[in-house]
């Protein structure tokens, strides 16, 4: 695998674990964001308060990951 392809992968692996999350939680105001994935491409050309909502929903994803022991740092 390439590492592009490694690079999509995980940030598509980090999306759908934040995404989860934030719909699952009722109250989150992040649940309307997660509905829609972006590319890898949008997200990095993605500004602004969206953008700050889009690493909200990556951070989430990055702490789930490390809470279950599937991301650890290099």
């Amino acid at each position: 695998m390439s590492p592009q392809d490694e690079e999509r992968a995980l940030f598509d692996r980090v999306w759908a674990t934040g995404a989860l999350a934030a719909t699952t939680d009722r109250g989150s105001a992040l649940a309307d964001i997660a509905s829609s994935k972006p590319t890898l491409e949008q997200y990095r050309k993605t500004y602004g308060s969206r953008k700050t909502d889009l690493i909200r929903i990556m951070k989430l994803g990055i702490r789930q990951l490390h809470a279950c022991g599937e991301l650890q740092e290099p």
